[in-house]
């Protein structure tokens, strides 16, 4: 039983939308891809950012990531499978271009719903350190899950992110305060596989007045993924 839901998870897991809500992949097995999402909050100017990631299973359980994102600090990671459908890891966001360092913990748990069906979830605790500033952000909390349907080789999915700031910073400022409150992230999309390409696309919003979501925020993306 438990090798029939490994080896399940394992083929669905090669083309989910997420990587850090499904178990990890086969030994000696990776993946790139890359990404660009465009947004706009209201009437206000749009924005842009890209990704990109890769990510590689070393041996039986274990996978490590780095992960490039405009804007945000470089980040690796490790995750282990601890059982088919638990996997817990660590992510380090490196002072690169901030001069803070970043700590995630993080815990997946997976379950197939269906033939058809894969439900993915996610929690982490984001831990900031002082930059060079003296200052020390607010620890951030992030829980989140994600359906995906797979229809032949292709995948439609469907997610839905909870993440808020708690507590002060050190300036006694409160993450509800600061625009640093609870953010609403619903997204759906779809994944198309042809052999080892993945090409993908999505829409999703953020809501949420207290992360400084009011109007909601609208974008959409792009990607490529490649399997090796």
């Amino acid at each position: 039983m438990k090798k029939a839901l490994v080896a399940v998870l394992v083929c669905v897991a090669s083309t989910f939308a997420a990587w850090d809500y499904f178990p990890v992949i086969g030994e000696d097995k990776g993946e790139a891809k890359i990404a660009y999402y465009q947004g706009r909050q209201g009437g206000r100017n749009g924005w842009g950012s890209n990704e990109f990631k890769i990510r590689y299973s070393p041996m039986s359980s274990l996978e490590v990531m780095s992960r490039f994102h405009s804007g945000e600090n470089h980040v690796l990671g490790a995750r282990y499978q601890i059982m088919p459908s638990v996997s817990a890891g660590l992510d380090i966001g490196l002072p690169l271009p901030a001069s803070v360092w970043i700590f995630t913990p993080n815990a997946q748990f997976s379950m197939t719903l269906t033939d058809a069906l894969l439900l993915g979830t996610t929690a982490e605790l984001i831990i900031p350190t002082e930059d060079q500033g003296g200052y020390t952000d607010v620890m951030y909390f992030k829980v989140g899950a994600e359906v995906d349907l797979t229809m032949g080789q292709n995948i439609a999915w469907a997610k839905l992110d909870l993440r808020s700031g708690f507590g002060e910073d050190s300036n006694k400022a409160k993450a509800s305060d600061t625009g640093k409150g609870l953010r609403i992230s619903p997204a759906i999309g779809y994944t198309a596989n042809v052999g080892n390409l993945a090409l993908g696309t999505s829409l999703g919003f953020d809501f949420g007045e207290k992360s400084g979501n009011d109007p909601h925020n609208t974008y959409i993306g792009v990607d490529a993924a490649i399997k090796f």
